[in-house]
C-alpha cells in the first residue's frame, strides 16, 4: 500500500466551500419538500363546479348518433362538451 504524501496539506471537510454549497442545497430541498407535504396535507381538496355541466362517466361519444331534425331547423342541443 502506498503511504500518504506528507507534503500535501490536510484540509478538514468543513473548510471546503463546495461542501457547504452541497449541504445547503440538499437541506433546502428537504425543507421545501416537507413544507409542500404539510401544505398538501392541510389544504382540503376543492370541487370545481361548472355551471350547466352534465356528469359524464367518460369522454366516449354515444353509440347511437343524434337523429337530425326533420325540417333542418337549428335547435339548441344543450351545452357543448
Amino acid at each position: 500500500m502506498s503511504q500518504a504524501d506528507p507534503t500535501i496539506p490536510f484540509m478538514p471537510w468543513y473548510r471546503v466551500p463546495e461542501v457547504w454549497l452541497i449541504l445547503i442545497l440538499l437541506g433546502s430541498t428537504v425543507i421545501g419538500s416537507f413544507a409542500l407535504l404539510a401544505e398538501a396535507i392541510n389544504t382540503p381538496d376543492t370541487h370545481i363546479v361548472v355551471p350547466d355541466d352534465v356528469p359524464r362517466p367518460s369522454r366516449i361519444p354515444p353509440i347511437n348518433p343524434a337523429v337530425p331534425a326533420a325540417n333542418n331547423e337549428v335547435k339548441d342541443h344543450g351545452p357543448a362538451s
